[in-house]
């Protein structure tokens, strides 16, 4: 069986789409490692040109479906969810007043990603880590 055939049924979802989110994305699709990638950023713009980037090199890899929304119902049943959202460190600030920011951020994403895949696993990627 090919790598399509075990891992065609699972869904990943990726909660913002910046640099690192879109790099994940990208990375996924061309391994093949989910049938669905489902993207949510705050960013409804950028992400809908996000999304159909990710469409259009698709078309290179049959049976991957890719979902955008600023909506988190699109994670619904995801086995994996990966959140890269956060902020960036802003000039002179300490590591410590960073990551209580992205802490509140983190309070905000969380629950929506447990109410609509109680189940997955939840992979964060921030800085500071």
């Amino acid at each position: 069986a090919g790598p399509e055939s075990v891992l065609g049924h699972k869904k990943v979802s990726i909660v913002g789409c910046g640099q690192v989110g879109m790099a994940i994305a990208y990375s996924m699709l061309n391994q093949v490692t989910a049938g669905t990638i489902a993207l949510v950023d705050m960013n409804l713009s950028k992400l809908e040109g996000e999304a159909k980037d990710l469409e259009q090199g698709s078309a290179f890899h049959q049976h991957v479906r890719i979902l955008a929304s600023n909506d988190y119902s699109v994670t619904a049943n995801s086995h994996l969810v990966i959140v890269t959202a956060g902020v960036a460190q802003k000039g002179g600030e300490s590591r410590l007043s960073l990551v209580e920011r992205n802490v509140e951020i983190m309070k905000k994403i969380i629950p929506n990603v447990l109410a609509f895949s109680p189940n997955a696993a939840v992979c964060v990627v921030s800085n500071p880590c």
